[in-house]
């Protein structure tokens, strides 16, 4: 695509995209799609796009996908809070087809901070935009939840344009019959402070993201620092909670879905402070740090020394002998030494089941020492058959049991057809009998011989309207046949048919033959 346009700082790819369209005076949104991607199923997608590196080789050679990701996606807001395989698998994924992959990987989609639910603005901006540039684009920072008013202009301006976009094709550009130039009211400052701290995050460069691990150490260590634990390792939630609640207005937490709920286990401020086995939104990282660090803190900083904390050393325990690895290891706890007398005499089930508190405490302090040491212990494997079935005999008991209901069955006149699955379910576990009825030769050939197909269903249904019908008319008609049976000229079977003519034959010959009877002699 010729005269692809050169992104603004702090301007989105998709309004890049967008512009690129307005200059090519394309009209169709596919048209776009096929001359910037060469593929007209791209999504339109506003944060995290993908199929950036068909972008990339409309630009000149130093906007890589990587420099694109970071300087006009809003990537780096999500990218320090995921695990660093994580954030490789979703370059590689935003740089080719990820279909809806990022938003999930990155945690996004289930997020309890949602995007906003219309594309915003500052009109402020948008006049500085049109005197510096000569044209209107959309900025990173005014998409981003929490982030609800610009510092110089006021509150930010919402379009009619809805998130997400309902045609998801279209590259909606920022213009002036989008974005009116409306008053703004003044900024708040709650708002205020996260856009501080996201401007800090959408400078980021590439680098390594801290583990799940180095978060959990770090929000122990901040809960520490700040005075919140109870005896020696218990976090004071409730503390905290009163602390996020000096900081931030109610309304401003429960507009974005981080309410805090102090009665309940569930509450993300208790979950932020435990052990990470999950990502979190950039914007409860700001909450949670703003209301227990002194003024002038930085995000940034705060992810520079969770990247210096130390990783867990994870212990090979294979090959080692437990007795003498154990003897080996000075310097054992307390706590350590009561768990290996337990191993004297228990299993490592049974020592557990004896001393669960002795057990959460090691787990929870040096788990990959206690998983060493029950590894080691001998183990006695005790192989438990399942009880032989007799096939014989479970046979005949369904054999039996089948014979009872077939005659029950052919008793009655009415009823659904007769199919295998059918007399399957009268005999009780269905599921069992179809995978093991190879084992059952004598049921397997009462229910071929007796098992109805939709033919003989067919006739039987008609047989059953024709005795009913022969109680009101001497002929019965076969309209009248065919509706009381239930069934319609187009789903007759070839034996169906053939048994409704043979009806309508015996009807003419006994009808000739009362014919005959009455003429004169």
């Amino acid at each position: 695509m010729l005269n692809f346009p050169v992104p603004y700082p702090e301007e989105l790819i998709y309004s890049t995209v967008a512009r690129a369209g307005i200059r090519e005076g394309i009209i169709s949104p596919k048209e776009l799609l096929d001359d910037v991607y060469g593929n007209r199923n791209v999504i339109a997608t506003l944060d995290l796009p993908n199929q950036l590196s068909r972008i990339s080789r409309w630009l000149p050679s130093d906007y890589s996908v990587e420099v694109i990701t970071y300087c006009h996606t809003l990537f780096p807001l999500y990218a320090p809070f995921i695990p660093e395989e994580r954030r490789k698998r979703c370059l590689a994924w935003m740089a080719e087809e990820s279909r809806g992959a990022v938003h999930l990987a990155m945690g996004v989609a289930a997020s309890l901070v949602k995007v906003p639910s219309r594309v915003r603005y500052c009109p402020g901006c948008l006049k500085e935009q049109q005197r510096t540039y000569g044209e209107y684009f959309w900025k990173r920072e005014w998409q981003i939840a929490g982030v609800d008013c610009c510092e110089k202009h006021g509150e930010l301006v919402h379009t009619a344009i809805t998130r997400p976009l309902v045609d998801q094709h279209r590259y909606h550009g920022a213009s002036p019959d989008t974005c009116p130039l409306f008053p703004q009211k003044p900024a708040r400052n709650e708002s205020e402070m996260v856009l501080t701290q996201v401007r800090q995050l959408l400078e980021q460069r590439p680098a390594a993201s801290p583990s799940c691990e180095q978060w959990s150490s770090h929000y122990h260590r901040l809960a520490q620092k700040s005075g919140f634990i109870r005896g020696r390792t218990h976090i004071d939630h409730a503390a905290i909670a009163e602390s996020v609640s000096d900081h931030w207005p109610a309304r401003f937490l429960r507009r974005y879905g981080l309410g805090i709920d102090r009665n309940s286990d569930y509450c993300w401020l208790r979950g932020i402070f435990r052990k990470h086995r999950k990502s979190f939104s950039y914007l409860q990282h700001i909450i949670a740090h703003h209301s227990l660090l002194p003024e002038g803190w930085s995000i940034t900083d705060v992810i520079d020394s969770v990247r210096e904390l130390p990783l867990p050393v994870r212990r090979d325990s294979s090959g080692s002998n437990g007795e003498a690895h154990i003897g080996a290891k000075h310097g054992l706890t307390p706590d350590q030494h009561d768990w290996i007398k337990m191993l004297a005499d228990r299993t490592p089930k049974k020592a557990r089941a004896a001393a669960p508190a002795l057990y959460a405490r090691l787990y929870r302090y040096d788990r990959f020492w206690l998983k060493q040491v029950n590894q080691a212990q001998p183990r006695t494997q005790v192989l438990k058959r399942k009880p032989r079935v007799d096939w014989r005999q479970r046979d005949r008991h369904y054999l039996t049991k089948l014979r009872e209901i077939l005659r029950f069955l052919r008793a009655a006149r009415r009823g659904p057809r007769h199919s295998q699955t059918y007399l399957l379910k009268q005999l009780g576990k269905l599921s069992t009998l179809e995978k093991k009825l190879d084992r059952l030769p004598r049921t397997r050939r009462l229910l071929a011989r007796y098992t109805e197909s939709v033919p003989e269903y067919q006739v039987r249904r008609l047989r059953n309207a024709w005795w009913e019908l022969k109680q009101e008319f001497h002929y019965p008609p076969r309209w009248r046949l065919i509706r009381l049976a239930g069934l319609s000229e187009t789903r007759l079977t070839d034996q169906a048919r053939d048994y409704l003519h043979g009806l309508e034959e015996n009807q003419e010959d006994t009808n000739d033959q009362g014919n005959q009877g009455q003429q004169p002699g």
